[in-house]
């Protein structure tokens, strides 16, 4: 016999979504506004709008082109016409051959102007950009001219090589605060590196239901975990390399020394971290117990224990619905205490309510863990017996019956009569209550302190849109 596999559909939270698809286009909008304001340095020839403090490396003006030009093609990539995707796409194009040949330059020593293609800009030269960010715009413009939908992988590897580019810039910096620019890396400028960085989260944003943010932006404890958690980590490298250089260079303290502080300064970062999310574990366990709990208050009746009308309701629903999809059986039984309004009557309220909690105690006592007990209303009670026949029944309601008997009451005997009713084909819930119902009159008029079994009728066809077919033998 084969196996049926269920897949759980993987469900989105739409305000995360829609906070990733915000913070994308906010995203391209930084990079363009901060890429634009370099260029505006070049072309007034003002040097503190090319880099962040005096003496520090300068973004190229050819480097601030190239990410207005991803910025732009992020920002063009959200408008749902075709036309301007396709214009996106060209303008990735131009961020990859801005990279590429700038990256050609390097490799082969070949001088193909291209850090002079804006020379027009300003009387001095911007010089030609550092090979990490010509290799981050290589893999932004590959990042735009693939479709996410058809890329998801291939978008992923760009996204995460784009990434380690940014991080490893931003690590390397505060080696460069110590004077050691010979590094690769060092050459990097600081806002060219966090440049890479928000292009690459902002075009990881602009698809929060596909690749590596799909996780992210799930409605699960893994997608909160994922968004409080992964830019944190992302971050923890480079602040870490940035400590070290500094309480080097600016404390002069020596390496041995300075490892030792950065060593305690990860620990506590990462128990921070640790406890971070205890704290939203500790925080989802509790709104998850608070949940349950009212979801059970809403389907419990406060004096008894018992499940309610609406718990019932909906269990009987589900047998029903099991009965006609896999021919299953099932039998009900309604049962009321006799003479309970005489008894609030000479006893009170108070007495008449210990009663209820008494009779609550002695149903969950006689019945199986697969049967339910509940409260119909008033001194009404319904229990439903999964595969039980009539004749099970009967022996379910003779328990009951003794138990009510060999009680000992607190004021006066208790006795209770019962109406059984068993399932037949083409069943509602409102057939098997009728029946149920007339059997427990019928137990009443006979005397009480007895159960009473209905006889099961064959069903009449009710009128309908469809006829319903007959029942069978």
């Amino acid at each position: 016999m084969g196996v049926t596999m269920f897949t759980v559909p993987f469900h989105h939270d739409l305000a995360v979504v829609r906070g990733f698809l915000s913070f994308s286009r906010a995203s391209a909008l930084l990079v363009c506004g901060a890429a634009l304001i370099v260029l505006a340095g070049w072309w007034l020839q003002r040097s503190p709008l090319t880099t962040m403090w005096p003496g520090q490396p300068a973004m190229t003006a050819n480097a601030a082109a190239g990410f207005v030009l991803s910025g732009g093609s992020l920002l063009l990539s959200h408008h749902p016409a075709p036309s301007w995707s396709g214009l996106a796409r060209w303008l990735s194009l131009g961020v990859l051959v801005l990279g590429a040949a700038t990256l050609a330059e390097y490799l082969w020593l070949v001088d193909l102007r291209i850090d002079r293609l804006l020379g027009e800009l300003s009387a001095r030269d911007s010089g030609r950009m550092a090979e990490p960010v010509a290799a981050g715009f290589v893999l932004l413009g590959a990042l735009g001219l693939l479709p996410a939908p058809r890329w998801p992988r291939v978008r992923d590897a760009l996204a995460l090589g784009a990434l380690a580019i940014a991080m490893t810039g931003l690590a390397s910096y505060g080696i460069a605060l110590a004077g050691k620019g010979t590094m690769p890396f060092g050459r990097m400028p600081l806002h060219s590196a966090l440049l890479v960085l928000l292009t690459t989260l902002g075009w990881l944003c602009a698809s929060p239901t596909l690749g590596l943010t799909r996780v992210a932006t799930a409605d699960t404890l893994g997608g909160a975990l994922a968004r409080r958690l992964l830019l944190p980590a992302l971050l923890l490298s480079a602040v870490f390399a940035f400590v070290f250089e500094l309480l080097q260079s600016w404390l002069g303290l020596p390496e041995t020394l300075a490892f030792v502080f950065v060593a305690l300064f990860s620990g506590g970062a990462v128990a921070g971290l640790v406890w971070w999310v205890a704290s939203l574990f500790d925080k989802l366990e509790r709104q998850r117990r608070e949940s349950t709990v009212l979801r059970n208050d809403a389907g419990t009746d406060i004096l008894t224990g018992l499940p309610n009308r609406r718990a019932f309701d909906e269990a009987l629903a589900g047998l029903l619905r099991g009965q006609r999809e896999h021919d299953t059986m099932f039998s009900l039984l309604m049962f009321d205490l006799d003479h309970f309004k005489t008894f609030n009557d000479e006893f009170g309220h108070l007495a008449g309510d210990q009663v209820l909690r008494i009779t609550g105690h002695l149903l969950r006592a006689a019945l199986r863990p697969a049967d339910m007990a509940a409260r119909y209303g008033g001194e009404e009670f319904v229990l439903l017996l999964p595969g039980t026949d009539i004749s099970g029944a009967s022996e379910v309601a003779t328990r009951l019956l003794d138990a009510f008997r060999g009680f000992a009451w607190p004021h006066c005997r208790v006795t209770v009569s019962i109406g059984m009713a068993q399932t037949v084909a083409g069943d509602v819930a409102e057939d098997l209550i009728r029946r149920a119902d007339s059997a427990l009159y019928d137990a009443k008029r006979g005397g009480r302190d007895r159960a009473v079994a209905a006889i099961a009728l064959p069903q009449v066809s009710r009128p309908g849109p469809f006829p319903r077919a007959a029942p069978g033998p």
